[in-house]
């Protein structure tokens, strides 16, 4: 079972974290996923086409983004920049948390289930993660977590009132989940969790769901995090235009296309007898890649599953920019589609409301499935954190597991 992976937009391989996302990814496609499908992840060719070097160059290096307050005079006069830059944060702050001022672990355990309280626990886990850590004991300990939620979907200790502080589930958690521990496996000695240096961090941090967004943080802060943003987006609209503009032809393909569909043949050249299916996942502008490509530049590759995830998929095809695209409006847009490509077997497309650069695809296509995962990011992050949660290929491998 070859899978291949399509980043999107804003992705540079001189960037720090780029290759560690893709370590991530690929950790947590072998170890939560691929064996949830029956197959051996040592067997399985995974593939990461990188096209970010063809994207968008900027002549002035994006002197043109705003750095913050500082740096122009204000339009209003008499404006606080402090108390601007303040407001800020707390908006920003009560985003990422989704205004859940009370958050805590025990009562979202009865409200939405022990299982969703373990994935949060372990998706923060996960986005504490530094370059120089290793995924394998998160990983250790979230399949042990979830061995323990299985026996245990409904543990008092969990339920109690009054419900423990995330600091005291946490610690109890730990204990418990050590029998559920795959020692044989790792051949590490079942008591030692190698994870507490990080567990202290992810304490505090989950400690923080419970408070209100009030600790302070520099209006040079604020600055960076706009200047960010800033840079973010139009390296985003720049990657769109360039793939847009240089994508090519069929006798004459651009680079991106050609660095993809190289990969892509090969992945599709590694399929076996009894192990032929291909798993093609495109993550934002990689979706509208790909479609690009299964459509028009190579509608022989047969693809058994398609996974699209924050993309604009059919947002392209509502605007005509596919090769294929007809240029004339539907009849009937509440109730007309055009069908999937023939050549995709089955096609999940993967959204979370808050990500502004993801949408719907079953609203424009038939043949495809939409399916809604709250990140747990705000909007500046929400686009890219999807692949930091590992219950997000816990959840995608049982709906992969499900009848079409």
């Amino acid at each position: 079972m070859p899978v291949v992976f399509v980043h999107g937009v804003n992705n540079r391989i001189e960037d720090p974290d780029y290759a560690e996302g893709v370590a991530c990814k690929s950790k947590f496609l072998k170890s939560l996923l691929l064996p949830k499908l029956g197959q051996d992840s040592a067997k399985v060719l995974m593939s990461f086409p990188y096209w970010g070097g063809e994207g968008v160059k900027f002549r002035w290096n994006q002197a043109s983004v705003p750095v913050g307050s500082k740096d122009v005079e204000a339009l209003a006069l008499g404006t606080s920049g402090a108390d601007s830059a303040n407001a800020e944060i707390w908006l920003e702050e009560a985003r990422f948390h989704h205004g859940a001022h009370g958050v805590n672990l025990g009562q979202l355990s009865k409200t939405k289930g022990f299982a969703t309280a373990i994935d949060l626990v372990w998706d923060t886990a996960s986005v504490l993660l530094k370059s120089d850590q290793d995924y394998d004991d998160l990983l250790e300990g979230y399949a042990a977590s979830m061995a323990y939620a299985t026996a245990h979907p409904v543990p008092a200790w969990a339920f109690q009132e009054p419900f423990l502080s995330n600091d005291e589930f946490i610690d109890r958690l730990m204990a418990e989940i050590g029998p559920y521990r795959a020692a044989k496996m790792t051949g590490k000695p079942a008591e030692s969790l190698g994870l507490s240096n990080r567990f202290r961090a992810l304490r505090e941090t989950i400690s923080r769901l419970a408070k209100a967004p009030n600790d302070a943080a520099s209006a040079l802060a604020i600055g960076l995090m706009r200047k960010s943003a800033h840079a973010k987006a139009s390296r985003f609209l720049g990657d769109v235009f360039i793939y847009l503009d240089k994508r090519g032809t069929v006798d004459a393909p651009g680079e991106i296309i050609t660095d993809v569909l190289e990969k892509l043949r090969a992945a599709e050249a590694a399929k076996q007898i009894g192990d032929d299916k291909l798993i093609v996942i495109g993550h934002s502008l990689g979706g509208v890649i790909m479609y690009d490509v299964l459509t028009h530049f190579a509608p022989d590759v047969k693809v058994e599953v398609f996974v699209t995830v924050g993309s604009q998929v059919a947002l392209f095809e509502e605007m005509a920019l596919y090769r294929i695209s007809a240029k004339e409006f539907p009849a009937d847009p509440k109730r007309d589609r055009l069908e999937s490509p023939v050549n995709i077997a089955r096609w999940l497309n993967i959204y979370d409301t808050n990500d502004v650069f993801s949408f719907r695809a079953e609203t424009v296509f038939n043949g495809v499935d939409d399916y809604r995962f709250d990140t747990g990011y705000g909007l500046l992050d929400a686009h890219g954190g999807y692949f930091a949660r590992p219950s997000f290929y816990k959840r995608l491998a049982i709906r992969l597991t499900q009848e079409d």
